[in-house]
């Protein structure tokens, strides 16, 4: 407790000496109607005035002085209490998160193990693999003829040839087998097909190779094989989806062969239509007549045709059976003149007749 003695005046204008006590106020001190508080606890100032007059300006000056502090320290704790509010919030939410980063981390650590485990089932079955990244290794894989000359690929990367026994005890070499994938641009792969390696001492060295298809692959197929992007190239190739790529590349055949066979029959008709049109057009020339054709006095239908012929047949007919039938009037007519000329000639005859024989009755 701190106590001083001040002088002033009272009311009466008299200097009078008064009395300041100065004590902590604690904790389980503070009233309803203190306006300062804290933490760390409060104080309050009593002042006990014994007298007005006796306060002196030095007392007053500390009073004031010790009053801005008391208020400074107030402002100042309030500002902590806040500040602590603050911070106490903003490690409470940092718990929370690191909690659930936590929980999150465990999950995905669960997760990328299934996905690992996943992944290694996956790859079962698909023997060695070679990638080949875009970019870098550019011009590595060329289409020659119909085969992919590979370079970085031999037999220093692990493509062997397999040594085998056959049935005779006969020591044979197998070529490798290698599946090729190139990226189809759209973040998958494209399978191109199963190819084996030309084991000869030029297809297959330490660093290169020669890859041949195992199917027919046309013209137009090879012109789509696009080895610009990544390329990955495998072994081996699971059962299934070998099964299924057979059974493609079967369904390709076997329509390769039907477009064959159907241009084939295509071109056979062609040549039957040509041959019937030449047909149909001599056939033509015969009925309606060639201009191109040589004149023949014997058969004038060659170049005429046979309906213009039929016709200035026709027209001929016709003349002759009019004028036959003509000649058949005046045949008729002189037939009948004649008949009556006859028919005349015999009664004159008759008539002469008959006078003779009156001339000889006489006579006798």
């Amino acid at each position: 407790m701190i106590e001083g003695i001040l002088d002033g005046p009272d009311s009466s204008g008299r200097r009078v000496p008064s009395r300041v006590e100065i004590r902590p106020k604690f904790r389980n001190e503070i009233s309803a109607d203190s306006p300062e508080d804290s933490p760390r606890g409060l104080h309050r100032i009593q002042v006990s005035v014994l007298g007005a007059s006796s306060m002196s300006r030095l007392g007053l000056v500390c009073l004031i002085l010790v009053l801005l502090g008391l208020g400074a320290e107030s402002y100042i704790a309030a500002k902590l209490g806040l500040r602590r509010g603050e911070v106490e919030d903003s490690l409470r939410k940092a718990i929370a998160d690191s909690e659930t980063a936590t929980t999150a981390l465990a999950k995905a650590k669960v997760e990328l193990g299934d996905s690992q485990q996943k992944l290694q089932s996956v790859k079962v079955g698909w023997g060695y693999e070679w990638n080949f990244p875009a970019g870098g290794n550019a011009g590595s894989i060329q289409v020659v003829q119909g085969r992919l000359a590979v370079t970085g690929l031999g037999t220093s990367n692990g493509l062997a040839r397999r040594q085998i026994t056959d049935a005779t005890g006969q020591a044979r070499e197998l070529a490798p087998v290698v599946h090729v994938f190139t990226d189809n641009g759209q973040g998958g792969s494209r399978y191109i097909g199963e190819f084996v390696a030309d084991i000869s001492p030029n297809g297959l060295t330490e660093t290169t190779s020669v890859l041949i298809p195992t199917w027919a692959a046309s013209p137009e197929e090879q012109q789509t094989w696009n080895f610009a992007g990544a390329v990955r190239m495998r072994s081996q190739a699971p059962a299934g989806e070998r099964s299924a790529v057979e059974h493609l590349n079967q369904t390709i055949q076997l329509t390769f062969s039907q477009i064959t066979q159907t241009g084939l029959r295509t071109e056979e008709q062609k040549r039957l239509t040509t041959a019937a049109e030449e047909a149909l057009q001599a056939r033509k020339n015969e009925l309606l007549g060639d201009t191109a054709a040589a004149d023949n006095p014997d058969h004038p239908e060659y170049k005429l045709g046979l309906v213009q012929t039929l016709v200035d047949v026709e027209e001929e007919r016709n003349a002759v059976q009019f004028a036959v039938d003509e000649l058949r009037r005046q045949l008729k007519v002189a037939s009948e003149f004649r008949t009556q000329q006859l028919d005349a000639l015999k009664q004159i005859a008759a008539k002469l007749s008959s006078s003779e024989t009156k001339v000889s009755q006489r006579t006798k």
